[in-house]
């Protein structure tokens, strides 16, 4: 792509809007970054664009292009304007994969994270990889910083909301459950976006698919297969995870607890075997990875009550996998931001080992008269939550932050809402000792 002179808007001054906005300047073209927010504008950690606060159709008509953020929903009037007026509009991913030789990609509505993070790792016992996208870390930054990497990438469905280009060489959905309704509307509009990772797959292109799931491609592509409950390039006996013939890895030696998890690892696993890497390399990079935080981080155990921080579940389906995964009865502190969810479904699967519920937040009303048989106590926030649970809990329960929901009422983002929870255990630990 010529990039030299050309006048390109990037619309929105998130951490991606950033980053490509340095690799245009990169290729000479004449950046001008938008946010109706003036602040985020003054606080760039970039020179040499044109800042624009109020944006004017007129400034629409010069431009060649737009670079859309992922957290601008594709009914925005400026960017239908755009569109009506035949100026092309990417996403930040779309774009960046523009300049991608070796690019990988992973969505689905949960695992996304921990699967590219492994993914990466796998791959890394071979090749130069990074993991990337909807982590935290552009894919516009990895193209800069890490040019002759393979990117794996981790990809949401707002991000395929403008990707019509996008085409990885391995692509996968891991699952489709009910997510973002509020921006997406229906379930039939979210499974077509995420869809979507699939439509420029070509005969030299890889599709990985879990064979135990119902969502199967329709592309000329190759495919690579897993599955719990049949033969697939990558399957489970006896207690252990096999490629083909190769007894890679025991299901108990795995850090990553629960089904949901195994089949992220096998998914990790296709992916290594693309890239041809050894199934001893394989297993060792399995036994040497270490889950992020929040992602069913066994906190402390005191006084015989265990606190599991489960900040990363924000939805539905993610909170039900995570309550499996506990043994005995569990404490659940559930709430957060709206997402347009029914969660009568959450608790029309929750375990009965769920022995009490506690619900704060923006949703805490909604989830109390949803509730259909659980013992649910609303409360004003994380920390009033906490401590109901601890007054109640007894030895051998497991206090689980699990929100089933989105962070943004009272907090910056899961992690955020993550550090609060273990810094209530160890407030609670502190007091303890004092005893």
């Amino acid at each position: 792509m010529k990039l030299k002179n050309k006048n390109v808007l990037v619309y929105g001054m998130s951490s991606s809007g950033e980053w490509v906005s340095k690799l245009l300047l990169k290729y000479k073209a004449n950046v001008y970054l938008y946010d109706d927010n003036l602040d985020r504008l003054r606080n760039k950690n970039i020179s040499n664009c044109y800042l624009v606060n109020e944006l004017k159709d007129e400034m629409l008509e010069e431009m060649d292009f737009l670079v859309v953020s992922p957290a601008i929903e594709k009914d925005n009037k400026y960017l239908e304007l755009a569109k009506n007026i035949g100026k092309r509009v990417y996403s930040e991913v779309e774009f960046a994969s523009l300049f991608c030789s070796k690019l990988v990609a992973v969505t689905g509505t949960n695992g996304k994270t921990t699967t590219v993070e492994l993914i990466a790792r796998l791959l890394s016992k071979k090749h130069k990889a990074v993991a990337c996208g909807n982590n935290g870390y552009p894919l516009s930054r990895a193209v800069l910083e890490k040019r002759n990497y393979i990117k794996v990438v981790e990809v949401s469905s707002f991000m395929l909301e403008n990707a019509e280009e996008f085409a990885p060489h391995v692509s996968t959905i891991l699952n489709i459950e009910p997510d973002h309704l509020i921006r997406h509307k229906t379930m039939e509009e979210y499974t077509n976006l995420k869809m979507n990772i699939f439509a420029n797959l070509t005969t030299k292109d890889y599709a990985v698919i879990n064979l135990d799931s119902k969502i199967h491609p329709i592309h000329d592509h190759m495919t690579i297969t897993y599955s719990f409950k049949r033969l697939a390039d990558v399957y489970v006996k006896n207690g252990y995870i096999y490629l083909h013939q190769y007894k890679i890895i025991a299901i108990k030696d795995l850090k990553l607890k629960g089904k949901h998890n195994v089949e992220n690892v096998m998914c990790a696993i296709c992916y290594a075997y693309i890239y041809r890497v050894l199934p001893n390399k394989i297993r060792e990079a399995l036994l040497e990875y270490v889950p992020e935080p929040y992602r069913i981080e066994k906190v402390a155990t005191i006084n015989g009550i265990h606190f599991v921080n489960d900040s990363k579940s924000t939805n539905i389906a993610s909170t039900i996998a995570s309550v499996d995964t506990i043994k005995g009865s569990s404490i659940l502190l559930l709430g957060g931001s709206k997402k347009g969810l029914d969660y009568t479904k959450l608790f029309t699967k929750l375990s009965k080992r769920v022995k009490k519920i506690f619900v704060f937040g923006e949703i805490a009303k909604e989830l109390i008269e949803q509730n259909t048989d659980f013992d649910v106590t609303g409360c004003d926030n994380l920390s009033m939550a906490f401590d109901l649970a601890v007054s109640g809990a007894k030895s051998n329960d497991t206090i689980l932050l699990s929100p089933a929901s989105a962070s943004y009422d009272q907090f910056t983002s899961y992690v955020e809402r993550g550090r609060a929870f273990n810094a209530k255990v160890s407030e609670y630990e502190t007091e303890n000792k004092k005893k």
